[in-house]
């Protein structure tokens, strides 16, 4: 589109006094809106915007005031890190007034909101008026950050000016993937006679082609997806996030097949924080098998309730570089087995659905390799492999992994993590020695007698009995003759 068929191009050859008037007839929440939308009006609208927010800003502070304001909490910090700890409304408006004065050379303030505090009309008029603004000064001057918030993404960019944020603590809902009818535990009904009579292999074919009609993302999720981008694509400046989707997730089984251009969409918006340091999620975002790819200089990265994510999460996982990450976190919630799948079914599948091999059922699934080669630092929670093979998916073998490839792991952390891999090595070969001297008394006996008859007692026959019992732990009973 050329210049002359922009219809910008009408607005942008008015008068400059012309567009004041035009603004004059906008209010806080939409005078705002117009600075990024091109170059002209920025620069055109900035000065008048300057000149209005100077003199209604205090105005709407006062009035807030006088109308016993409520709800959200903020606190005044300057540029060397002092702050201020008084948390309330008239902290707030003597640092305006210092800085309308010139008196002051920053105000930074510290936001925590939810959804019931901006829901009052006078409450999300004053946030729009700080959001107008703050769009007339510098960042050195005046800037809302960090933000604590539990509002959706787009309500957070529509209420704050969130181009300066560095910091953004953010919970929201998040609508279910989808709803398969008959299958929402990612099971067949129990009582149906399918499920009860039928093989492993055929009640996974009835998922897998329920799965065929119903793994489309919903149309609500799709929103909360690009409300995130929307959000994100404005925050450049972040350099610590973090994010708590909430989500009824429980027993919920969704394969995820092709990637929606929706997430493609955040996952290249989210690469681009080029400023990000650190970022910690909260359980898994939108997906069990969605992988969030994270930028370049990402130095600390927590993950929690990891118990949530799938095979295809973790390999995924695996082939990502990471190029700067310094510090790594991973930890699950162990309340989560309560909730846990307790249907006949639950050891044979991954959280997506999909089937475990007979080797994975046995030991866990394993990585065998991990990309990742920066770390200085990797903690994560205790973790029982026998209770992440019957109701998680975690890796077996995630300790070696980092080891073998992080050699600059800081010697206290590398030890910690050996000494408890071999802890819980040593439970696992427990486990199975009890499993075995259960299920394979019988045969280890048969084997002993034939040995006594064939060469004779020996002085003590504990060695040879634990021989055997060694090869069936192993997996490699004697064979045949």
């Amino acid at each position: 589109m050329s210049l002359s068929e922009n219809p910008l191009s009408h607005f942008q050859i008015l008068a400059p006094e012309l567009v004041f008037q035009i603004c004059s007839y906008l209010d806080n929440k939409d005078l705002p809106n117009l600075l990024p939308t091109c170059r002209y009006l920025h620069h055109a609208v900035s000065g008048y915007l300057h000149d209005k927010t100077s003199k209604t800003t205090l105005k709407t502070l006062l009035e807030a005031k006088s109308n016993n304001f409520y709800g959200i909490e903020f606190i005044r910090k300057t540029q060397n890190g002092d702050a201020d700890t008084t948390i309330g409304l008239g902290v707030l408006i003597k640092a305006i007034e210092a800085l309308l004065k010139e008196k002051s050379k920053a105000v930074i303030i510290s936001f925590k909101v939810d959804s019931e505090s901006v829901r009052p009309e006078g409450h999300r008029d004053l946030l729009l008026s700080l959001k107008a603004f703050s769009y007339t000064r510098p960042a050195n001057q005046f800037a809302i950050n960090p933000l604590t918030a539990n509002l959706s993404p787009l309500e957070v960019a529509r209420i704050f000016d969130v181009r300066k944020l560095t910091r953004l603590n953010l919970t929201f809902h998040v609508n279910q993937w989808n709803k398969i009818p008959r299958y929402d535990s990612g099971v067949l009904d129990v009582e149906c006679t399918e499920y009860r009579d039928g093989t492993i292999e055929y009640r996974q074919s009835l998922r897998e082609k329920a799965y065929e009609e119903y793994n489309l993302p919903s149309p609500e999720i799709l929103e909360d997806i690009s409300g995130l981008n929307k959000l994100l694509t404005r925050t450049q400046n972040l350099e610590h996030l973090q994010l708590y989707p909430m989500v009824l997730h429980y027993k919920k089984f969704r394969p995820l097949g092709d990637l929606p251009s929706e997430l493609e969409e955040l996952g290249n918006t989210f690469k681009n924080l080029r400023r990000l340091r650190s970022l910690e999620l909260d359980e898994f975002l939108f997906h069990v098998s969605f992988f969030l790819p994270v930028p370049e200089n990402l130095e600390r990265l927590q993950l929690k309730n990891t118990q949530y994510y799938s095979k295809a999460w973790w390999l995924q996982f695996a082939k990502y570089k990471f190029t700067n990450l310094k510090e790594l976190y991973i930890d699950y919630d162990p309340v989560f087995r309560q909730y846990s799948m307790y249907e006949s079914d639950t050891s044979f599948l991954h959280r997506d659905g999909t089937l475990k091999t007979q080797d994975e059922i046995d030991n866990g699934f394993k990585l065998e390799n991990v990309e990742i080669q920066s770390l200085e630092r990797f903690i994560y929670e205790r973790t029982h492999a026998s209770l992440f093979n019957k109701h998680f998916c975690f890796p077996a073998d995630l300790v070696p992994c980092i080891v073998r490839r992080n050699e600059g792991l800081e010697p206290k952390i590398k030890r910690a993590l050996v000494s408890r891999y071999a802890e819980e090595v040593v439970e696992r070969c427990r486990e199975r020695l009890e499993r075995v001297i259960g299920d394979c008394r019988d045969a280890i006996k048969g084997e002993l007698v034939t040995d006594f008859l064939e060469g004779g007692f020996p002085d003590d026959g504990l060695e040879k009995c634990l021989s055997s019992y060694g090869r069936y732990v192993l997996g490699k009973p004697r064979p045949a003759v």
